[in-house]
This record gives structure tokens, sequence and C-alpha cells, in this order.
């Protein structure tokens, strides 16, 4: 595999929240909604009817951010050659956030914002998404064929890095696994909320995950930490 650490950590921060966004579509198909019919969410056409449900509630600023970061992390996958099991779910990967930033980049309210931080990713997806509108345009094998893309190339790039947590961040997800709350694990700890909170920010950044959440997961799921049974 031809890639570094920090550009597989790049990919990993755009394709956990894809995961997101599919299982949110997912949750509301289960709920009754849709499903669509869409089969081929990787191209232009689709994205197009997308972004206008986006619009209704995601600034026309932020979606310039979004596809601005999905470019740049296009461009760099394009740099990387990872191994043939792979390829496949890579460059689908690639080819949707690719088709996502043109839908977005071909709207005149969006192209006119001006040109987004230089900082990869954009975080975790946001609820204020009309899940359950997106729901009626998207067929579920096409979801589920997403979610199964992102999920492995998710789950290459996090075994290709050399993720190894310190004593210091081991201490901050125990406490989190534990239900502490940030402001009393801070102080437990020794630290100033702010500093508190700059630790998990790079914690979240060296693991590619997007929010405590989805961080203690990550962490249970490699054993790092034990979640306390509450019926003991």
């Amino acid at each position: 595999m031809d890639g570094g650490d920090d550009q597989l950590r790049v990919v990993l921060r755009h394709v956990v929240p894809i995961e997101q966004y599919t299982i949110r579509i997912t949750e509301a198909h289960g709920l009754g909604c849709g499903p669509g019919g869409h089969t081929d969410i990787w191209c232009l056409e689709f994205q197009r009817r997308a972004q206008k449900v986006w619009k209704e509630t995601l600034p026309s600023l932020f979606q310039r951010q979004v596809a601005d970061s999905y470019e740049r992390c296009v461009q760099l996958m394009g740099l990387v050659s990872p191994n043939e099991s792979i390829t496949g779910d890579w460059e689908s990967v690639a080819r949707y956030l690719g088709a996502v930033a043109d839908a977005i980049n071909n709207d005149p309210d969006c192209a006119e914002q001006g040109v987004a931080s230089e900082s990869y990713g954009i975080g975790q997806m946001p609820e204020v998404i009309h899940y359950e509108r997106l729901a009626e345009l998207m067929h579920p094998d096409a979801v589920e064929k997403l979610c199964a893309t992102a999920a492995a190339v998710a789950h290459y790039c996090r075994s290709s890095l050399s993720i190894v947590p310190d004593e210091i961040q081991l201490a901050c997800l125990q406490g989190l696994a534990n239900g502490e709350k940030h402001a009393d694990l801070a102080k437990r700890l020794g630290y100033s909320e702010r500093h508190f909170q700059r630790i998990l920010a790079d914690m979240w950044h060296q693991f590619g995950v997007g929010n405590t959440t989805e961080g203690v997961a990550f962490a249970v799921q490699n054993d790092w930490v034990a979640v306390p049974n509450p019926d003991r």
C-alpha cells in the first residue's frame, strides 16, 4: 500500500460520515419513509436531486465546504494505491465523493460562496438533514451497497493505521465509557475544560471518528476500555 497514516486518516474522516448517512437513511426506510427507486446514487443526476433536499436545511456555505473537502479527498485518494482487495470499494467511495461535490458546485448559490477552509473533513453528519426525504429517493439496495463500501474502506484505513492510545487517552476513554461528563472528567484528570476538549479533538482525529459516541465505540471494539455492566 502506497499511502501514509495522514492520508488514510483523511480518507477515514470522510467515509465515517458516509456510514452515518447511510445508517440514517436505513432507519428512515425502517420507519416507512419511501423507499425510493434510485439505485445509481453515484451519478450526478441523483446527487443533484439529493442536493435540493440538503439545501432546505444546510447553509450554502456549509455545502460549499463539503464540496471543497470532498474534492480534496478525491485528489488525495488518487495518490494512494490501496491493496487490490479494497480497490473497487476505494474507487467507489472516490466516485461518490466526486459526484456529491459536483452536484453542490453546480448549484449557483453554493458556487458563489468563497473557497472553504483548507482543513480536511467535515465531522459527523448534521441532524438537521431531512433523512426521510432522502429515503424517499433512494432504493434500499443502493443504501446497503454504499454503507458496505464505506465500511470496507473505513475498516481498511483503521487496520492500516498505527493507532495506539497513550496513558492519558486511555484514561479519557475509560472515563467517557463510564459515563462521566466532560467537565467532571476534565477536573478529575487535572485539565481545564478547554484543554480537555483539545485532547478529545486530537484523539478523534487520530482515530478517524467524528464524536465521543463513535470514539468510545471504537475503543470498546479494540478492547482498550470496558463499558461497566449496570446490573453489577
